[in-house]
């Protein structure tokens, strides 16, 4: 149990950890202290001077944030404290003394820290005899068609920077000269092509209007949209994160305006500015050749079509429908004697089932890893976020673009043996397919059984959930595909559009056309669901209430966008449909693999960030960039 302290706080005795500081002791107590540069994931900078209190036992003002609590300490905040309140209003009044007045078109307004304890700390007036004309520092252009710096709101906290050098590590951003003239600068220009990964926590930490995100700029206000936490499933992370929409009233427009990472700093840009993706050509009403079809008509469809035992079905899962749509649709399969199938069964299934009884590390029991080794393609691109927890020495067996931020030591897997510690062997599931992919597996789990935890990363980001529930169920994705061209299968259900990043689009036609029934469940009602004979929406971030398997363990998603599409209720009423019919699930398997291998690219893993265009334009952008340097 750790050690505690006694301490008074505006005289009301604490006892609190001992190691922590006044602010932290102060925060966990409800005692509001203002601060610019303190945020609880990032190293102690003591920038701003903000948190000021008294210290009475020595009789002086110190930083509260950089402070460690003592026993018998007695502290004096601007609550209890006049000359707390001086020292806050005149370090308010310094900043102000050049702060633009750019309240009424920055979109910080609202949620800035500098307007807020101004009206709450500091001077309501210009007390100074400086003109708006004289507010001028040097203006540094970012190069960038998506962050935006402005030089004069800065109030020089280092909380961009700390955090690009300390949870993203990407070292993108450095503070040039000192004083008045200090000013946050890329350390390399373009951004948009530099070691910035676009995560866009130098926007959220930023607490003025100093770094803005250029798609958001002008849009909207943040008190005029509503607010909303839920899990990303881009990625197998499982990263909790903020939706800011609008509903379609007087305030805004009915759409998702911007995605935010909660304190915990958990995002990367596939999230920050892929939330576009959310907005453009979604399928939201199910249909059935090409008429819109009630969600109790459209059951009743499905049950004639998938009953009828003569007929041969298969389902292709995704990696991104939820656990509870997995067990629908396992029931479903199961009732009508069908396939089950997804596209990772030629790569992620094979690596899993070679080791075993497999249950990746958590978050938690990857951080404490003594060494790590990334095998395969770039894993930063493939779960970013998995980077920002990497902390200790990383080798490499492979090849990686933006791994090259660990400055990693390339090895060979044999080497892995003689690696002194507990390591992490972090291998990269779509760089191995098959045969190549189950003897991988072998190799690996001598290692497993040597003490190393093996982390089998997808891209997708419920392949976990998908594999716990159909591992013994499966069969390969390449034996149903042929199949189905044959005209041996005659309905396929598939759903999202993994299926295209392991086909070229002429064998989609071509099944298109050998199929009685292509059924899809789609997010957009254009791409995959333009050949469907019927066509289901399927629910995406802040749409569903479902449960997905992460990094982060069991983590369950909230449906809060209006126009959501309750997908999950869909199929669990289409299982209900078949209650009391009774078949077995077949299974083919064999060793063909699809043709592609789906594309790592840190502003492209799926076909969801493929839809948008923010991401779109840094993939066009990045796309031949293959070193990136400080």
């Amino acid at each position: 149990m750790a050690e505690k302290v006694k301490i008074v706080i505006d005289d009301k005795e604490y006892e609190v950890e001992k190691g922590k500081t006044v602010l932290q002791a102060a925060l966990e107590n409800g005692i509001d202290i203002p601060y610019f540069c303190y945020h609880p994931k990032l190293s102690i900078a003591g920038a701003c001077r903000m948190c000021v209190v008294y210290w009475e036992n020595i009789n002086r003002l110190v930083i509260s944030c950089n402070t460690p609590v003592q026993e018998g300490m007695v502290i004096r905040t601007h609550h209890t404290s006049e000359q707390v309140r001086e020292n806050q209003k005149y370090l308010l009044q310094a900043l102000m003394t050049r702060h633009p007045l750019d309240c009424p078109i920055c979109d910080k307004a609202g949620e800035c820290d500098l307007q807020n304890f101004g009206a709450i700390y500091g001077p309501q007036r210009q007390v100074v005899p400086i003109s708006a004309l004289e507010k001028e520092r040097e203006e540094y252009d970012w190069e960038s068609d998506f962050l935006e710096y402005y030089s004069n709101r800065c109030v020089v906290c280092y909380r961009c920077t700390r955090a690009c050098d300390e949870v993203v590590g990407a070292h993108a951003l450095y503070v040039e000269n000192r004083g008045f003239d200090s000013n946050i600068v890329p350390t390399v220009r373009p951004m948009d092509t530099s070691t910035c990964e676009m995560c866009g926590i130098c926007v959220h930490v930023c607490p003025v209007g100093a770094i803005i995100s250029k798609p958001f700029k002008f849009w909207s206000r943040s008190w005029l949209l509503q607010r909303e936490t839920t899990r990303c499933n881009l990625c197998p992370v499982g990263c909790e994160i903020q939706l800011e929409f609008g509903v379609g009233d007087w305030r805004s427009k009915r759409k998702v305006y911007r995605t935010k990472p909660t304190e915990e700093l958990n995002i990367c840009a596939k999230a920050f500015f892929g939330y576009d993706a959310l907005n453009v050509d979604r399928l939201l009403k199910p249909y059935a050749h090409g008429r819109e079809e009630s969600v109790g008509n459209l059951v009743n469809l499905l049950n004639s079509i998938l009953g009828v035992h003569e007929r041969e079905t298969a389902f292709v899962l995704s990696g991104y429908v939820p656990n509870e749509i997995i067990d629908s649709v396992v029931s479903i399969a199961k009732a009508t004697s069908s396939y089950i199938t997804a596209p990772q069964t030629t790569d992620f299934f094979k690596l899993a089932e070679a080791l075993g009884d497999y249950r990746p590390p958590t978050i938690d029991e990857i951080k404490e890893a003594d060494f790590y080794v990334f095998v395969g393609d770039d894993i930063t691109s493939t779960a970013t976020v998995l980077s920002y927890y990497t902390k200790g020495k990383v080798y490499r067996v492979g090849k990686g673009v933006r791994d090259e931020k660990f400055e990693p030591e390339d090895i060979n897997l044999e080497d892995i043996e003689r690696l002194e510690g507990s390591g992490v062997v972090v291998v990269n599931a779509a760089s191995f397919r098959g045969e190549e992919a189950k003897e991988l597996g072998e190799r690996l789990k001598a290692l497993k059984d040597k003490g190393h935890k093996i982390l089998l990363l997808p891209k997708d980001g419920n392949v976990y959930g998908l594999y716990e529930r159909v591992k013994e169920l499966y069969s390969d994705i390449d034996e149903v595909v042929q199949k189905a061209l044959k005209g041996e299968i005659n309905s396929l259900v598939v759903f999202g559009e993994d299926i295209t990043e392991y086909y070229e689009p002429e064998t989609i036609e071509q099944l298109a056309e050998r199929l009685e029934h292509l059924i899809v469940a789609s997010p957009y009602d254009y791409g995959l669901s333009v050949r469907a004979t019927v066509k289901i929406p399927m629910a995406l971030i802040g749409e569903t209430e479902g449960t997905y398997t992460t990094l982060f363990g069991e983590v369950k998603g909230k449906r809060f966008l209006p126009w959501a599409f309750d997908d999950i209720v869909f199929w669990k009423y289409l299982e209900e449909s078949f209650a009391g019919k009774e078949g077995e699930i077949r299974v083919l398997r064999g060793g063909g693999v699809p043709p592609l291998k789906p594309e790592i690219h840190l502003y492209r893993n799926s076909w969801i960030t493929k839809r948008s265009e923010n991401l779109t334009k840094l993939y066009e952008k990045n796309r031949e960039v293959s070193e990136y340097r400080i």
